[in-house]
This record gives structure tokens, sequence and C-alpha cells, in this order.
């Protein structure tokens, strides 16, 4: 069923929140609000429990909370569809459900850690550092499509990204009127999260990271902050550790399912 309202889907939520549930998801305003708003949220109730299936355009987002995995998963999924299960060591029952969706069809995509960085003021940067308006989105969104992949990438649509605009969150380089280095982030409370962070090609490895981490820290006033990475990508993670990040013992799977990968 389609939701289009809070209360709705937080009733639905709470009937299958109990102890045991494995859910990758926690329900509140600000998470589920804008796509309640806009119609692209859909639940579905099944033997294995709860199921969130929010639009993305070429795919579809899953949010569970998962009962019983001895039942099949009890929905008609969209091709493709892609969800995360973020985990500690010891969320035994997390990594089940990791377990049960890949025996549903889903394969294994990526595999994400997370980096945390306690607070403290970071470095400055003498560098052009820019925090570019809403006017700016066409150029941002062009710039993320061609770093991150649509699937796995956690891109953002129009909306979510001119929001962000409005709210200084992405931070640029630019040269020659075309954007060289991006970072883009979230600021929820005491806490920033990188959300993406890329060099263009031919850009690389020139140093253009160090500027952009600089300003980050010093836009979300030396908060605490996360960020989650390729569990391979021992140049990102290097590059974080550089200021200050380290790993934290959160991991997560991201996990894909086509009927076209059989």
């Amino acid at each position: 069923m389609k939701l289009t309202d809070y209360d709705s889907l937080a009733r639905l939520a709470s009937a299958h929140l109990r102890p045991g549930v494995r859910a990758n998801t926690m329900v509140s305003q600000g998470e589920y609000g804008p796509a309640l708003a806009a119609g692209i949220l859909t639940a579905w109730e099944t033997p294995a429990g709860l199921l969130l299936l929010r639009d993305r355009g070429n795919h579809a987002r899953l949010h569970f909370f998962l009962e019983d995995l001895s039942s099949p998963l009890g929905a008609a999924l969209p091709d493709p569809t892609v969800t995360e299960v973020a985990y500690r060591p010891r969320d035994k029952g997390l990594q089940e459900a990791v377990d049960y969706l890949t025996r549903q069809g889903f394969a294994l995509c990526l595999e994400r850690v997370r980096l945390s960085r306690k607070a403290g003021q970071g470095e400055e940067t003498a560098e052009p550092v820019s925090r570019p308006g809403p006017e700016a989105g066409p150029a941002v969104l062009a710039f993320l499509r061609e770093n991150f992949s649509s699937l796995t990438g956690c891109l953002p649509n129009e909306a979510e990204l001119a929001g962000d605009l409005a709210a200084r969150r992405v931070l640029t380089l630019e040269e020659d009127g075309r954007i060289t280095g991006l970072l883009h982030f979230t600021l929820e409370g005491n806490t920033g999260e990188i959300r993406h962070l890329a060099v263009a090609a031919g850009c690389r490895g020139t140093g253009r990271t160090r500027p952009l981490l600089a300003a980050y820290l010093q836009a979300i006033g030396g908060a605490k902050s996360i960020v989650w990475t390729g569990a391979e990508d021992q140049a990102a993670q290097a590059a974080y550790s550089r200021f200050g990040f380290a790993p934290d013992g959160r991991r997560s799977a991201v996990l894909c399912y086509s009927k076209k990968e059989g």
C-alpha cells in the first residue's frame, strides 16, 4: 500500500518493532517525510515482516523489519532493488538478515566501513573552497552522477539536493568554471556526516581532498563526524585518517536484487 502520512507509517512500523526483529531503518519524520510527501513510499506486510520500498527513479530502496527468516520475502520486488544493512560485530541478527536476503536473490554489491572522528577543530585551508547555493544544482548533480554509482552511491534527488544546497552543505573546488572536487555533507544535531567526496577524473592525486576536508570540519564547527567508505578503498581511508578519522567497528553490506542477474 502507498503511504503518504507519517502517522500511518509510524503505526505500521510500531506494530512490527519488537524484540528479535532485524531492522535496517529508524522511522522518523526527518528520514521519511520527503518520501511520504512525494508519494514514493510503499509498504508491504509479508510473512517475513514489514518491507518499505522507496522509489528512487531508476531503482527502489528497500528498508525492512524482518521477523521470520524461514519465510519467503513475500513481495514482488521492483527491478532493480537495493538495500543496505549496517551492523556492529555483535549484531548477529542483522548479519543473519544479510544471509537471508542473499538466499532471497540479492547479491552483495559492495561492503563499506564506517570511520568516526571525535569533536575538535581541524586545520585551516587557504584554498578557495566554495559553498554554492541552489543555482548550482544541475552542475552538482551532474558531477555526483559522474563519480558515483546510480544504484549504490546513495545519490540525492533534485529536491533533496536543493535543500542541501540551500543549507550550504555542499563544498566545491572549481577551475575554469568546472567542478574539480566536491564534498556533500549533512549535519544532524551534534554529528556531521560526509555523504559524498570526490575529485574529478584527471585531477586525482593532486591534493584536492585536503582543502575539502579542512573546509568541511570548519563548516560543522568541529563537531564529531562520521563517513562510510568502501572497505577496500585504502586510499580514501588513508585520506580520512590524516584528519583524525578511524574505523569504529561498524560495517555495512550493500545488496542488489535484479531479475536480469538471475
